[in-house]
């Protein structure tokens, strides 16, 4: 599921990229329409086509530095991710910090599909884009992410993330060896996502900065924050997020949905009819994002996704399935792996 809003307190970030660019930084933001107002707050939003302008721009005048991304990414600490960062940092271990990341990354990066799973010798963080935005499609895109992701967890650490691997989506670039200078591990290309892979105990690390009432304070801001940013979103967004979270539990009707957001079903749909959307609609896209992402999972069984989804019975979910893509669920994983 993607958002289509972020916090302008990701703005200072996209200032520092654009600064390591040397791009014209007020000049970019006036094209896009970014109000320097709102460059820090939480209680502001750019949209997700502003971004994609902005981080377009800015990978494309670097192309002729063909490491880019992967400074940009080695370059960030876990400091670097606002208030998000900082909840990470005061949990108790890095599983839950991890944890922590998959539920609030709509702080950060929406248009990010992250999971969190164990793998044969190995637990593997990966991250899936929104392909509609022209810089994911980008080979500086998935090295920032990739890199990003080690240096966020050697930060937190203390350079004991114990990695085993790195994957990317694009293809091998023709001088590996900054990446075997940055990683020291070996590097998976063409793979359907950006990932890492890292020890199963790494998970069990107590985090130096645990700190648990800080850490309870931190988390009542973020949940706030996730909260102001789904309604500024509308009403679709909410229901969507809800719907996400309990996808294939049996609270997912409409007159549950609707208390969840404390109002009545009938309401409910007079603001969705007021979007021009409906409530099954709505849970058909949130199925749909999900099996998409599961089924390029090396584990996917699809009896239990059917089951994950709500559907009855596996029949019903590829019925589902091609009517959303077109091909059944096999093929679309064999196309896409």
């Amino acid at each position: 599921m993607w958002s289509n809003l972020l916090p302008a307190s990701v703005l200072p970030g996209l200032l520092e990229l654009a600064m390591k660019g040397r791009l014209n930084i007020q000049a970019m933001f006036e094209r896009v329409g970014i109000d320097p107002d709102s460059v820090g707050r939480r209680d502001q939003y750019i949209s997700l086509a502003q971004l994609d302008a902005v981080l377009s721009e800015a990978f494309t005048a670097v192309e002729h530095e063909p490491f880019f991304g992967l400074r940009v990414g080695r370059d960030n600490h876990y400091g670097n991710l606002d208030l998000l960062g900082n909840l990470m940092a005061t949990a108790n271990t890095l599983g839950e910090a991890l944890t922590l990341l998959l539920h609030y990354k709509n702080l950060m990066v929406p248009y990010m599909q992250l999971s969190l799973d164990q793998v044969d010798g190995g637990v593997r963080l990966a991250g899936s884009s929104d392909g509609s935005l022209n810089f994911t499609r980008l080979r500086a895109h998935n090295e920032a992410v990739v890199a990003t992701m080690v240096a966020i967890g050697r930060s937190l650490t203390g350079d004991r993330l114990g990695l085993l691997a790195v994957e990317f989506c694009h293809s091998a670039p023709p001088d590996t060896a900054p990446y075997d200078e940055y990683f020291a591990v070996p590097q998976r290309f063409d793979q359907p996502e950006n990932a890492i892979l890292v020890q199963p105990q790494t998970l069990n690390l107590p985090l130096a900065g645990a700190y648990p009432d800080y850490h309870q304070r931190l988390r009542r801001q973020a949940d706030r924050l996730l909260a102001s940013l789904s309604r500024a979103q509308g009403m679709a967004m909410q229901v969507r997020n809800v719907l996400a979270q309990r996808l294939g539990g049996d609270d997912t009707a409409i007159a549950d949905v609707a208390a969840a957001l404390n109002l009545s079903a009938r309401t409910l749909q007079r603001r969705l009819r007021q979007e021009n959307v409906s409530f099954a609609g709505l849970r058909d896209a949130v199925r749909h994002d999900y099996a998409r992402h599961a089924l390029l999972a090396d584990d996917c069984d699809m009896e239990q996704l059917a089951t994950d989804l709500g559907f009855s019975d596996i029949a019903n979910f590829y019925h589902a399935f091609k009517r959303w893509e077109g091909c059944a669920p096999g093929e679309y994983r064999r196309r896409h792996r």
